[in-house]
């Protein structure tokens, strides 16, 4: 039986309502939680990631891995994953930055363009699709646990 995948869209006219997306979901499960972040270059995607880790932890300073392609955090006890794959050109490189290292590690791994490495990445639980708006953005999440 296939599993039931969930959407859920979201209007994102500030990043203050980024805490009221947070508050209905809920990413952190047991063990090892892939989400991959879809969208082009500037649609938000980091944006949402350093969102999460305020609302997690008000100290927290997240930063775009664009040129160390694997930002660590810790927050509130959660091991995150910020993984930035735009600069990778090949499967060599992937492995070179150690992916099949982190993904033994639990915590939430949240995979900026995936699609570039779709058959090498395991499964996502959430997918998180950002689309550019004239002044805002669409943020469609599909849960697919």
């Amino acid at each position: 039986m296939k599993p039931i995948h969930l959407y859920s869209y979201y209007h994102i006219s500030d990043i203050a309502v980024y805490t009221k997306l947070f508050d209905k979901i809920k990413f952190m499960r047991e063990g090892v939680v892939i989400i991959y972040l879809h969208g082009p270059v500037g649609a938000g995607k980091t944006t949402f990631i350093k969102s999460y880790l305020s609302y997690l932890d008000e100290d927290s300073d997240a930063t775009s891995p664009t040129f160390s392609l694997v930002n660590e955090y810790t927050a509130k006890g959660i091991k995150i994953f910020h993984y930035d794959l735009y600069r990778i050109n090949s499967v060599k490189e992937l492995y070179e930055i150690g992916m099949d290292y982190y993904f033994e590690q639990e915590g939430l791994h949240f995979i900026e363009w995936p699609d570039k490495f779709i058959n090498e990445l395991p499964p996502s639980n959430f997918d998180i699709h950002f689309n550019l708006l004239e002044s805002s953005r669409l943020v469609k999440i599909s849960d697919k646990t």
